[in-house]
Parts: structure tokens; C-alpha cells; sequence
């Protein structure tokens, strides 16, 4: 007795640098929890920790509580990827789109502030890499989140489709299947 599991398209493959990725996403949440909970020192005049999170700087006791958050994020994320779950890559596609309007709206909102022109200036040249890490995830994932069927392949269902039509004889039902299935 033959099972559905036969008829069914094998779930996509997860790419081994999806995985590389995850462990590289947990290694940056242990770097910011640590760099979060070291004490440097006693600084009366200036606390030495500043981030920025959705526009918005942070320093002192504030920034830590942010930095510990983003370790948590960074972690849910590693582990969502790792284990592969679609979750773990919404979450990484989410947070790095979000990291990316983050940068753009701190150098727009603080650009005509010249005392801040050098954490502009920071922001903007990261802009790149992050914009690009953000593609590379969305180009990786995207199958996998999407369910959408590997490149070069088709679909069961819209063979089926055209299978179904051609057999009952609907020609417009055929055509328009055959152009959605890219007309094999």
C-alpha cells in the first residue's frame, strides 16, 4: 500500500551556506551579549556603549538593554536557520530588512547635524554590505520560504492542470496551463 508521501514533491533542499549563515548569526549574538554585559570601566563622563535600532541612537544603560534584544534576535534567528524552519528565515529577512531602513532613516534624520557626520558617514559605507547580505538571504530563502519549486523544474500541480484540461477537452484551460507551466 503506497503512501501520499510518494505523490508529494520532496521539500526543497537547504542550502549548506544558509547554515553557515546560522552559525555566523549565533556567534554575533554570544559577540553581543558579551560586548553588552562587559563593563570596560567606570566612566563617570560618558558611557562607551551607543547603538542604533530603527533610526534611533542609544547610549548607556539603554543601548545595552537594545544590544541584549538584538542578541536575542540574532539567536532566534540562528536557531530558526539552522534547523531549518521558515520562521527562522522570515526572521532574518525581516531583520535585515528592518537593519536597512534603520541605517537609511539614522542618515536621513542625522545628516544635517555636523557633530554627527562621522557616524553618517559609518552608516552610509555599511550600507552596501547590508543591503547586499539582504539580497543574498531573499535569493537563498526565497524558494524555501515561498515553497516555490526548484529552477529548471515544474510543479506537479500545473502539469496536472494541463493533464486535466487536455483530457476533458478544453482547449482555452489547456492553453492558459501550458502558459503558466512556461509552456512545456
Amino acid at each position: 500500500m503506497e503512501t501520499e508521501r510518494s505523490s508529494r514533491n520532496p521539500p526543497p533542499a537547504w542550502p549548506f551556506d544558509l547554515r553557515v549563515f546560522a552559525v555566523m548569526a549565533g556567534l554575533w549574538a554570544l559577540c553581543l551579549m558579551v560586548s553588552a554585559m562587559v563593563n570596560l570601566g567606570e566612566f563617570n563622563v560618558v558611557d562607551p556603549i551607543a547603538t542604533t535600532f530603527a533610526g534611533v541612537r542609544f547610549h548607556g544603560d539603554d543601548a545595552r538593554v537594545v544590544i541584549l534584544i538584538e542578541a536575542g534576535i540574532f539567536a532566534a534567528m540562528a536557531h530558526g536557520v539552522f534547523w531549518r524552519r521558515r520562521w527562522g528565515l522570515l526572521l532574518a529577512l525581516c531583520y535585515m530588512v528592518q537593519v536597512v531602513m534603520s541605517h537609511l532613516a539614522f542618515v536621513i534624520a542625522y545628516m544635517p547635524i555636523q557633530s554627527e557626520w562621522m557616524n553618517v558617514r559609518a552608516a552610509a559605507s555599511q550600507g552596501p554590505a547590508l543591503v547586499l547580505i539582504t539580497l543574498y538571504l531573499w535569493i537563498r530563502s526565497c524558494d524555501l520560504i515561498f515553497d516555490l519549486p526548484l529552477a529548471g523544474g515544474r510543479s506537479r500541480s500545473v502539469s496536472g492542470a494541463t493533464r486535466e484540461a487536455v483530457s476533458h477537452g478544453d482547449s482555452g484551460a489547456a492553453d492558459m496551463a501550458a502558459m503558466v507551466g512556461g509552456g512545456k
